[in-house]
């Protein structure tokens, strides 16, 4: 900005009003300054950047958790050469509701992108992500989860979070895609299960598809189980749709409850790849169910899509 020129100072009235000016002009260069009549009004700073979203007292997020989170997955997502594209898709600020493929296991690694996007925007924007509610069971491992944003889903959660101006994190495939055979890694499978779009149109949020290749690839199932898991009532029982068969070091074969322990996952290359965010106009029943599958099946075949472009990069399995 130029500075103020002279004669515009000496119409002033005021005797100070030279040296104020000077000095409201230094401190504040975005803004012009006017001939001053009077007493001098101070000059308004710069614009605020927008006030962050609050949370709900049962999702209270420690950044200290969460760069203690990001530093120990970054060794993670460094073992599994990760790579993240499409990270600007993300809103800034204003809710999103991401939706991811699911792969794994009971491994972690869907959720490395997030080491990135926590490096690049910082932790007073978190990403809620819903959990299966058996990893709730332990109230101290429960506490620790909730200090990174990770919380059991339950009815009306997700949908105060959006509402509030979130981001939060859902897996529709659940077990069914993440216990999937290891022949069905090129596969999205959301199982029909079109609450997460029920969600978007209650809020209106924007859905932003989160697909991983080579996530899948850091373990061998070899057998999902899910007529094994229907017939110990385990679906109702415990959430659960799966009882898989897989290979997974140091244990080697691994069969039923043996799959909840830990293992080393394989050296497996992971892309993760980030959609074009799919924007949804806010509506309410019985809308809401009138416009669920169409937009469900856009999703899906989005999703799938991008999978299938990841795929044709990768040479072999596991090496990427």
């Amino acid at each position: 900005m130029e500075a103020l020129p002279l004669e515009s100072l000496e119409r002033a009235t005021d005797r100070a009003s030279d040296a104020r000016a000077v000095t409201a002009h230094s401190t504040h260069p975005s803004y012009p300054l006017h001939p001053v009549h009077g007493p001098l009004t101070p000059v308004p700073d710069l614009a605020p950047e927008p006030e962050r979203p609050s949370a709900p007292p049962w999702g209270q997020v420690r950044a200290s958790a969460l760069a203690s989170a990001v530093a120990g997955f970054d060794k993670l997502a460094r073992y599994h050469r990760l790579e993240v594209r499409g990270l600007d898709r993300i809103p800034v600020d204003g809710p999103a509701l991401l939706v991811g493929n699911h792969n794994g296991g009971l491994n972690p690694v869907d959720g490395l992108f997030l080491v990135h996007y926590y490096r690049t925007l910082g932790y007073d924007r978190p990403v809620y992500i819903l959990a299966h509610d058996i990893l709730f069971r332990i109230k101290k491992m429960a506490q620790v989860l909730e200090s990174v944003g990770i919380i059991r889903a339950r009815k009306g959660q997700a949908r105060e979070l959006l509402a509030a101006g979130h981001k939060v994190l859902v897996f529709p495939g659940g077990d069914i895609e993440s216990m999937r055979p290891f022949r069905e890694r090129r596969k999205i499978v959301l199982a029909e299960r079109q609450g997460f779009i029920h969600l978007a149109l209650r809020t209106g949020a924007p859905i932003v598809p989160v697909v991983s290749a080579g996530s899948h690839e850091t373990l061998l199932i070899l057998s999902q189980g899910t007529r094994i898991a229907r017939l110990m009532n385990l679906p109702r029982l415990a959430r659960l749709n799966s009882l898989p068969l897989l290979l997974a070091a140091p244990w080697g074969l691994m069969w039923g409850p043996t799959c909840a322990l830990p293992y080393l996952p394989l050296p497996a290359k992971i892309t993760v790849q980030i959609g074009e965010p799919l924007a949804v106009e806010r509506c309410e029943e019985p809308v809401v169910h009138e416009r669920t599958p169409p937009i469900y099946g856009a999703v899906q075949r989005s999703m799938q899509a991008i999978l299938d472009d990841l795929y044709s990069e990768r040479l072999f399995p596991i090496l990427g």
